[in-house]
């Protein structure tokens, strides 16, 4: 990417960046979303009450997860804790929207270190911190050590600025309950592999009362992996064309695998009834990244290698009857065999009072001790090799897949780091919706997205 590329934006314009909702969901489940105050009332928003410190002496760590808060403090029990940090205490806030960070950052108040939370997008904005010189001295933290893709995608421009830690790994499969599809009179040993094969699937999948009310559904599409950006665009990989390419800031949107995605992974809408896929997901237990498949009211989902784990916390009964396989493709590219590498890190603000200590904590969530217990309890697993390496392949039902499909991958990649990630998304939202909502074709939708992202690219000053 060349120095053109490297764009500074000021506070307020930062702040207007969120305001306008263009940045994109996290990875996993996060609390509910904190508003900012809108442009225009006189003042600059600042962090609700509930994320200002009760320590100010602590680092102050911000996550997007939520299930971190049961097994938080036995962190700071743990012996390698001890031994990085001594008495630095650590707060973390849990639960924290985007918003909120970016309300932090635009006011100079960021806390010392956040995880799950847009990288992209802060990468490109000169808000973190090039820890290039600290990973060169860390006796823990070694290029060597992690998984090529997600060491690599916390550098941006030349700059270090993102520590893999806690939630890695590979990014895509297709879990399903073998439960359900045999009592749909499928076979669940001869999984789908092409999308006609899994629309199939899903229409037998997918059964509504007497009434007309929606009782299950085969797959949603766009669930997940399956409709998000963070680890990659799953539609192009799916379909196997390359949507940017940062080193000359072109989009490749309009072209005819966009087309049949938009239509494709529409079908499967059209065939539930928008209205009533919509219906569904407002049902609190019917949620996305997993609510609606430990309900059984969803039989198949795109995720990650965490879901296994996860279903087994969070629903172990449910967990029995998982399985895993590779995501669809198209027929013309039958035998495809798509994976990613992705996840997370720990970030460092260049506003922030203790990064230099929020750094050995990052240092800290990659010691065997964090490692096992985010693995025993939470089904995560880091980018660190050496603990791969001796972590069970087969401790939920479904994970041997994953492991498995590290070395039988046909295709295996990094997410494109595009710096307007949030809008192309959030561009991505609206126009699928209209195409399965039957008011803009595949072919439209796709020549109206290249127009979108081509314009906000240069808007944003990017080209």
């Amino acid at each position: 990417m060349t120095e053109k590329m490297k764009v500074y934006i000021s506070r307020r314009e930062f702040l207007k960046l969120a305001s306008l909702g263009a940045l994109g969901t996290a990875l996993a489940a996060c609390g509910p979303r904190i508003t900012l105050t809108p442009e225009g009332t006189g003042s600059e928003p600042q962090p609700t009450d509930e994320l200002a410190p009760s320590n100010p002496d602590a680092v102050q760590w911000w996550v997007g997860w939520g299930e971190l808060v049961p097994m938080f403090a036995s962190f700071k029990a743990m012996e390698k804790y001890k031994e990085l940090l001594g008495s630095t205490d650590v707060e973390m806030k849990p639960s924290v929207a985007n918003e909120a960070l970016f309300t932090a950052l635009a006011a100079g108040t960021p806390p010392d270190a956040a995880s799950n939370v847009p990288y992209p997008d802060l990468f490109t904005r000169d808000v973190c911190i090039d820890v290039s010189d600290w990973v060169s001295k860390s006796s823990i933290i070694k290029k060597d050590d992690y998984i090529g893709g997600n060491w690599d995608a916390g550098i941006y421009n030349g700059k270090h600025y993102g520590v893999p830690t806690l939630e890695c790994f590979v990014r895509f499969g297709m879990d399903y309950n073998a439960k359900m599809v045999e009592e749909a009179g499928l076979d669940p040993d001869s999984p789908p592999v092409t999308w006609d094969e899994a629309l199939e699937w899903h229409r037998k999948l997918t059964k509504f009362d007497s009434a007309g009310n929606l009782l299950t559904i085969g797959l949603d599409p766009y669930d997940a992996e399956g409709g998000g950006f963070g680890d990659g665009f799953f539609a192009a990989r799916s379909w196997g064309f390359k949507w940017f390419d940062p080193a000359t800031g072109t989009f490749d949107l309009a072209n005819e695998g966009m087309a049949e995605a938009f239509d494709v992974m529409g079908e499967f809408y059209r065939i539930v009834g928008p209205d009533q896929m919509a219906g569904m997901r407002s049902v609190a237990a019917n949620e996305t990244w997993g609510g609606s498949f430990n309900a059984e009211v969803q039989a198949m989902i795109i995720e990650g290698y965490w879901h296994p784990g996860e279903t087994q916390a969070q629903m172990p009964e449910v967990a029995k009857n998982n399985r895993a396989t590779w995501v669809p493709v198209p027929e013309a590219r039958r035998g495809a065999k798509v994976q990613g590498t992705g996840g997370h890190f720990n970030v460092f603000f260049k506003d922030a009072k203790k990064s230099e200590e929020a750094f050995k904590f990052a240092e800290f969530l990659n010691s065997d001790e964090v490692c096992e217990k985010m693995f025993k309890e939470l089904g995560w697993l880091p980018a660190y090799k050496p603990f791969l390496a001796k972590a069970d392949p087969n401790a939920y039902p479904g994970l041997k897949f994953y492991f498995d499909s590290v070395s039988e991958a046909t295709e295996i990649e990094n997410a494109i780091a595009c710096p307007i990630q949030s809008f192309v998304e959030t561009a991505y939202g609206e126009l699928r919706e209209a195409v399965y909502r039957d008011t803009m074709t595949g072919a439209d939708a796709a020549a109206e997205f290249q127009k979108r992202c081509d314009t906000e690219y240069k808007n944003a000053g990017f080209k």
